[in-house]
C-alpha cells in the first residue's frame, strides 16, 4: 500500500493538493517530451502547407475536449473551402503538445502540425495563404500566436456559457469573436467597455448540426432498465479559481443522484472531463457518484466522446454552469440549473440560472419538485435568446458563412484578390 499522509487539517489537505498537482505537472512534462521524441516528421509545419484557415491549440491533454468538439465544424469548413477552389488542404491545426497532436490526428483527417518551439510557430504562420486562425480557449500561450498580424484571429471558445471567463477582457485581443447568439453579444458588449460590437458574429453552436448515432451501450441499457423518464445529469468541474467555482459535485452529487433514482428517473450521468483534477474532494465525489449510478438498475454512466445523442434521448436535464446546459436549450425541453454552493463563484445577474428553473442545495425545495416546475416552462424563448435559429443545418451554415466573411475581409485588408 502506498504512503498516504494524514489529511486531518485543512492546512495538510492544501499542502497535499499542491504536492499532488506538482507531481502531475511533472508526469505530464515527461510524458509530453517522450511523445515528442517519437512523433513522425510529418507533424512538423512545412513549406508545402497552404492553409487558408487554421486552428491554434496550445493546451495539454487534459483540455483536448475543447478542440475535439470543433473538429466536425472545421471539417465542414474545409470541405466548403475546397469547393470554392482553395486547394486540397485549406485547413490545418497547430498544437504545442505532442500528445495532443497524436490524439487529434487520430480523430480527424485534417492536417495536424506540432511545434513546441517558436521556430515551428513561425513556420506555421508564415505562408501568405493564411487568412483566419481560430482559438477555442483563453490559454495564455494564445498570445504567442496573436503576434502575427497577417491572418485574422478569431475566438470561438469551447461552448456557450455564463462563466466569468466568457467576459474576459482578453477577448479584445482577437479580431473577431464568434458568439452563440444575442445573449452572448449582450453579455460581452455590456461588460467589456470599448469592444467593437461589429467584431461579434453570431454562429450558434454548429456542433449541434452534426448527425449522431446512439451508442449501443445506451440502447442495451434502455431496453433492459426499468421504465421511467430520463434525466441527463451533467455537473461541471471544480474550476481553476474561486470565481470559477461553479461545480457542486463534492457536496450535491450524491444527494442529487439518490433523489433522482429514488423518484423513479433513469439517470444519464455525464461528468466534466476535468472533474477532480485540482481538488481531491471532487475526485472522491466523482468516484462515489459514478459508483452509485453504475450500480443502480436505472443509472447509466456516460463515457461517450461528445454531447449529442443525450440531447435526443433524455426528457429533462439537470445541469450546472457549463456549455452542456446551453446546448440543451436547443432541444427546448425542460431544464433545471443547479446553483453554485461556493459563494465565491461569480454568477452573472439575469443569466440562465435566473431565467431557467433553478435548484439550490439546502434551499428546502426537493429537486424533483423543480423538475415538475421545469416541465411546465416554455423553453423556446430561452433557446432563441441564447442560440438563435437552431433549425437543422442553420448553425453550421452560419459558422461557414461567418468564416467566409472573415477571410474575404482579410483579403481586402491585405489587398489580395
Amino acid at each position: 500500500m502506498g504512503f498516504m499522509p494524514s489529511l486531518s487539517t485543512p492546512s495538510m489537505r492544501r499542502k497535499w493538493q499542491v504536492v499532488s498537482r506538482t507531481a502531475r505537472i511533472g508526469r505530464d512534462l515527461i510524458s509530453s517530451r517522450y511523445e515528442e521524441s517519437r512523433l513522425p516528421v510529418g507533424f512538423r509545419p512545412n513549406a508545402d502547407d497552404a492553409f487558408v484557415a487554421a486552428a491554434y491549440f496550445s493546451s495539454d491533454v487534459h483540455s483536448m475536449y475543447q478542440l475535439e468538439q470543433w473538429l466536425w465544424p472545421f471539417e465542414q469548413l474545409r470541405d466548403s473551402l475546397v469547393r470554392q477552389g482553395a486547394g486540397d488542404a485549406p485547413f490545418g491545426i497547430l498544437t504545442r503538445d505532442a500528445r495532443v497532436a497524436k490524439h487529434i490526428a487520430s480523430r480527424t483527417d485534417l492536417p495536424v502540425r506540432f511545434s513546441r518551439l517558436t521556430a515551428g510557430l513561425e513556420a506555421f504562420f508564415s505562408p501568405p495563404s493564411l487568412r483566419a486562425v481560430f482559438y477555442v480557449n483563453q490559454a495564455t500561450t494564445n498570445f504567442q500566436a496573436l503576434r502575427f498580424p497577417a491572418p485574422a484571429h478569431v475566438h470561438l471558445s469551447h461552448g456557450e456559457s455564463e462563466k466569468i471567463s466568457m467576459i474576459s477582457n482578453q477577448l479584445k485581443a482577437y479580431d473577431y469573436v464568434f458568439t452563440a447568439g444575442q445573449a452572448a453579444r449582450d453579455r460581452i458588449t455590456s461588460t467589456l467597455h470599448g469592444i467593437d460590437s461589429e467584431a461579434l458574429i453570431d454562429v450558434g453552436r454548429p456542433q449541434l448540426d452534426r448527425a449522431f448515432s446512439v451508442p449501443e451501450a445506451w440502447q442495451r441499457f434502455a431496453a433492459e432498465a426499468p421504465a421511467g423518464p430520463t434525466v441527463f445529469y451533467a455537473p461541471t468541474w471544480e474550476g481553476d479559481s474561486p470565481s470559477m467555482s461553479y461545480g457542486t459535485m463534492a457536496t450535491t452529487g450524491t444527494p442529487v443522484v439518490a433523489e433522482l433514482l429514488d423518484a423513479g428517473y433513469r439517470v444519464i450521468l455525464r461528468t466534466h472531463p476535468r472533474t477532480g483534477l485540482l481538488r481531491s474532494e471532487f475526485a472522491r465525489a466523482l468516484e462515489s457518484v459514478r459508483g452509485r449510478v453504475d450500480a443502480h438498475p436505472r443509472g447509466f454512466v456516460d463515457t461517450s466522446s461528445d454531447v449529442s445523442w443525450q440531447l435526443d434521448v433524455a426528457d429533462v436535464a439537470v445541469a450546472e454552469m457549463s456549455s452542456v446546459a446551453f446546448d440543451w436549450l436547443s432541444t427546448e425541453k425542460p431544464l433545471v440549473m443547479i446553483a453554485p454552493t461556493d459563494p465565491r463563484a461569480e454568477v452573472l445577474p439575469n443569466g440562465l440560472i435566473d431565467r431557467a428553473v433553478n435548484w439550490a442545495s439546502g434551499g428546502g425545495v426537493p429537486l424533483v419538485d423543480r423538475l415538475a416546475e421545469a416541465t411546465d416552462r416554455d423553453s423556446r424563448t430561452l433557446s432563441a435568446h441564447y442560440l438563435g435559429d437552431t433549425s437543422p443545418g442553420t448553425q453550421i451554415e452560419r459558422f461557414i458563412g461567418a468564416t467566409r466573411q472573415v477571410i474575404e475581409s482579410r483579403r481586402d485588408v491585405l489587398g489580395i484578390g
